[in-house]
């Protein structure tokens, strides 16, 4: 499977008034991302998760739509994203 929707908190919203537009939030919660949390997900837009063995120049090829970028995402929403995310190596 090349794509999958991308998991939302319902949440997020809530999440968002509470701590804001920041820069190192998970993408699907809003939660600041805590320390230790090294977790992405690769969005297209047609904004879907792309499965992580497909980089960036492959990506309008393989799932129909230009790659978005990488986006951070909290351990226990990556929980629901199983196959989908990939750990930074930074």
């Amino acid at each position: 499977m090349n794509t999958k929707t991308l998991y939302e908190s319902p949440m997020k919203e809530r999440n968002i008034e509470k701590y804001g537009e920041i820069i190192n939030q998970c993408i699907c919660c809003g939660k600041p991302m805590k320390n230790g949390e090294k977790l992405y997900v690769h969005m297209n837009t047609d904004w879907l998760a792309v499965n992580p063995s497909i980089d960036e120049n492959q990506c309008k090829e393989l799932t129909g739509a230009e790659s978005q970028g990488c986006f951070p995402i909290g351990n226990d929403c990556a929980k629901k994203m199983i196959g989908f995310t990939f750990l930074s190596s930074n």
